[in-house]
């Protein structure tokens, strides 16, 4: 029998080491420079892989092979130069290799082969992208000698290395949505379309609710139009009505994907025990265009570069894509794309796989188009069970893992995933193989597209933060500011818009965004513990939906507490937690031109339209504002919890109603901190919690420059006083809620040899009167230039103010001070030295 043949030129293992995003390994290959500022442009179309030209020979042809057919066992190489065609199911093999210049092609037959290994250096095809292969084909892969090392490409390997990998099933619909609900214990599902689907395919059907377990596999029985009749009945009941709000569509409807096809790629069935499943490895000069197959049982538990579909190092890959698949019972990701870019991934349909699915892998992926996709049950690693995350944040995994902004992602779907829908986790810098390119950088690389996306039955919606650090690892917060060049990052800003998202059933948010210019544009965000929170600044909600429940109660599992009517809650374990639409949070940021309704207090829990980030010891802006804001119903306009005593953030909420469609007054103020709330101009706004005031407010803070704790720091006006702890980290420095044009006495309870204090967020002109106690007459400087020339002089505590902010006062052991904001600033600092210089 013919023996395997290794080409010397493609021994390419080296490739491999590091993949993964994880530290360590051997150096990897150099690759040329990516450019300093990568773009998203519309992936062209690649062009239809050519027809065979070589004639063909048969596989059970003897002549074919020399004189003997392969037999049971055999290590097999084509011959070279020869398309052979697969006529007949072969008796299992020790190893397949398709060397450079040989095709195999499968006869237009039900065929099904199986090794232990499958090498194509050459062509392997079934089927072709202008003739669907029109039976049933299956590529099966072996482990009767476990721990193999196929090129470096490790066991159960349909590697593609410099060779063609095509597979063209029938074209069927990927994926639908009910038009009915359907309710436990029914065997009937009513769909918005009629289905090319047929009795024995095997379907998966999405939660609805927020348990992601609540989506369920199910087997055709028979189809009618529109009716799908299954082979046993429903577990739990999956929402399929329009949701109308005030004449708003809320679409909560199930997706019902399609995972059978008629061409199937995976291991054999000895792998749900073992899980050890086949994968399909494409790397070096390699193209593979997939689309109408099935791969099942796939992917390597806790094996790094061992996943079901992965694009290994192609570079520029246009001519490659991955569309309308399935993907399912996989033990380590779905679709890794690593050091690829302008690749296609397209209405593919995922099903019960574990860590995160869809993988950009190292932050040099860029031009890839990600559409149409549907990816349900993703399961986070269960330790009892065997499973590591292969990174930290496998932990809480993701339904789409996008690691370069520069990529477009489009009206996808991520439903029922233990952990966030979409996460952008961007890295400073590339990681793992391509952590050489130091040129590019992420987390200010202007985002290509956004647009169209769902995201429901999880923890988070869409999630823009939280990058790996430096060695890729583990996660970092990650403050996402894109810039027209990214190496300079005060060239100008690039606006990301994030649009027409929508989210619904999230058990945390549904959105979260960290950093600097974003648009939230026409999102629509129901149903969620919370709808979005930006710790963000110059960020906005603009237009869309605030909903905070709908007519889709859910069927929530007997040991949860239940709301009112018997509803799911976002948090079962903690049935109080307030449920709220869009946060406040770092500023400055706004809520503009967007509709809200159906939050209403219940028995069980608060509720509110806008409200402040809960248990927050951190920084606020005051000029963070709501305007333009539409009220479809008699909801909670506003809920402000009870402040912490440790937490400064909840004691200086306060945000500006710019145009009154929060408090009915335009420019009033709405107010959670006891510093404020007592002023006479102030209304208490009892179910709030809080109060509506006029004036203009700043952030006032203090800091020990020195690295002490000033804290606890009371800070007293006319009309209350609030005690401080400090901003967590250092707790060098607190900061609370100030009114302009009053005047604060701040008692640090330790002392510095150099404070800085000051307001910051305003406009020249804007004022604040302050006194702080000191032992001795300090030396003072202003606007962060300690210099003599920026010294401020002394005056009578009588005549301080008449001053423009160049003066002090100082009398009986206390400090006074008017802070100006100069012109041609937004601020007004002070340092506050024991020494001259603050030597």
């Amino acid at each position: 029998m013919l023996k395997h043949r290794w080409p010397l030129a493609l021994t390419l293992s080296a490739l491999l080491i590091g993949c993964g995003q994880s530290a360590g390994g051997e150096p990897a290959p150099t690759s040329p420079a990516a450019p300093a500022t990568p773009t998203s442009p519309a992936v062209p179309s690649p062009s239809p892989a050519p027809a065979p030209t070589q004639s063909g020979s048969t596989w059970s042809d003897p002549a074919t092979w020399g004189g003997a057919v392969p037999a049971a066992g055999a290590t097999v190489t084509l011959p070279a130069g020869k398309r052979v065609i697969l006529d007949v199911s072969p008796p299992a093999l020790a190893g397949l290799t398709i060397p450079t210049g040989s095709t195999l092609d499968f006869a237009e037959k039900d065929l099904t082969l199986q090794s232990e290994w499958i090498m194509v250096h050459g062509e392997l095809r079934v089927g072709r992208e202008d003739q669907p292969f029109a039976h049933h084909a299956e590529i099966l892969l072996t482990n009767t000698v476990p721990g193999e090392d196929i090129m470096g490409m490790g066991d159960r390997a349909l590697g593609v290395m410099d060779g063609t990998l095509e597979l063209h099933g029938q074209p069927r619909l990927p994926w639908t949505r009910l038009a009915a609900t359907a309710k436990a214990g029914s065997s009937t599902l009513t769909l918005d379309r009629a289905p090319d689907w047929k009795g024995g395919d095997s379907l998966t059907l999405a939660s609805t609710d927020f348990n992601p377990g609540q989506t369920e596999q199910v087997t055709v029985q028979r189809v009618s139009g529109t009716t799908v009749t299954l082979g046993a009945p429903l577990k739990y009941t999956h929402w399929g009505e329009a949701i109308t709000v005030a004449g708003r569509a809320v679409n909560e409807r199930a997706e019902v994907g399609l995972l059978s096809r008629n061409i199937v790629v995976g291991a054999t069935e000895d792998a749900v025990q073992s899980r050890v499943g086949a994968h399909v490895m494409v790397m070096g000069k390699s193209t593979a265009r997939l689309e109408g197959t099935e791969f099942v049982r796939v992917g390597q538990l806790n094996t790094l570069r061992r996943y079901p579909v992965h694009f290994h190092q192609l570079g520029s890959a246009p001519a490659s894509y991955l569309r309308g698949n399935s993907l399912h019972t996989s033990f380590n990701r779905c679709v890794v794309v690593h050091g690829t870019s302008d690749l296609r991934v397209q209405d593919n349909v995922t099903y019960d796989t574990l860590g995160h699915c869809i993988f950009l892998e190292d932050g040099d992926e860029t031009g890839t188009l990600i559409q149409g996709n549907l990816v349900t049950r993703v399961k986070a690693p269960d330790s009892k069970q065997g499973q590591n995350p292969l990174l930290e944040s496998d932990k809480r995994p993701s339904g789409f893992w996008i690691a370069n902004p520069a990529n477009t992602v489009k009206n996808n779907v991520a439903a029922g995933v233990d952990g966030t829908g979409f996460w952008y986790g961007l890295a400073e810098h590339p990681t793992g193989l391509a952590a050489s390119k130091t040129n590019l950088w992420p987390r200010r690389t202007p985002l290509g597209e956004f647009s169209g996306n769902v995201a429901h039955s999880g923890d988070r919606g869409l999630n823009v933060d939280n990058g790996p650090a430096a060695d890729g690892s583990a996660t970092e917060t990650a403050y996402y500011d894109p810039v027209t060049t990214p190496a300079d990052p005060k060239s100008a800003a690039v606006p990301a818009t994030f649009s027409d998202f929508t989210a619904y059933k999230q058990r945390d948010h549904g959105v979260w965004l960290r950093g600097e210019n974003h648009t939230l544009l026409n999102a629509v965000l129901a149903d969620n513990a919370v709808g979005a929170t930006f710790a963000s600044n110059l960020s906005v909600f603009k237009g869309g939906l605030l909903v905070g429940e709908t007519p889709n109660v859910g069927q929530p599992e007997s040991w949860e507490a239940k709301g009112e009517g018997g509803r799911s809650l976002p948090r079962p374990w903690d049935a109080a937690f307030p449920v709220r639409g869009f946060q406040f949070y770092d500023g400055q940021v706004s809520i503009q031109d967007a509709a809200i309704a159906a939050f209403a207090p219940s028995s069980v829990r608060q509720a509110s339209g806008v409200g402040y980030q809960t248990k927050n010891a951190f920084p606020l802006n005051p000029a963070n504002q709501a305007r333009g804001l539409t009220w479809l119903d008699g909801s909670q306009r506003v809920y402000l919890p009870a402040a912490q005593a440790d937490k400064d953030g909840d004691k200086s909420a306060t945000f500006l109603d710019s145009d009154g469609s929060v408090t009915g007054t335009a420019g009033l103020s709405v107010t959670g901190s006891a510093l404020l709330a007592g002023a006479p101009d102030c209304q208490v706004r009892a179910a709030w919690n809080a109060s509506v005031c006029a004036g203009t407010y700043a952030r006032l803070w203090l800091q020990d420059v020195k690295g002490g704790k000033p804290g606890p720091v009371t800070v007293a006006g006319p009309h209350g006083q609030v005690s401080l702890t400090g901003t967590p980290g250092s707790f060098t420095t607190v900061s609370t809620t100030a009114r302009l044009g009053q005047t604060y006495t701040v008692t640090p309870t330790n002392t510095s040899a150099q404070w800085r204090l000051g307001f910051s967020g305003r406009q020249p002109g804007d004022t604040l009167r302050l006194s702080l106690p000191t032992a001795a007459e300090p030396v003072l400087y202003r606007d962060w230039w300690v210099d003599n020339r920026n010294r401020l002089k002394k005056v009578a505590l009588a005549n301080l103010a008449a001053t423009t902010g160049d003066s002090y006062a100082y009398e009986g052991g206390t400090l006074y001070l008017k802070l100006v904001v100069q012109k041609d600033k937004d601020y007004a600092v002070l340092d506050v030295c024991a020494a001259d210089l603050c030597k």
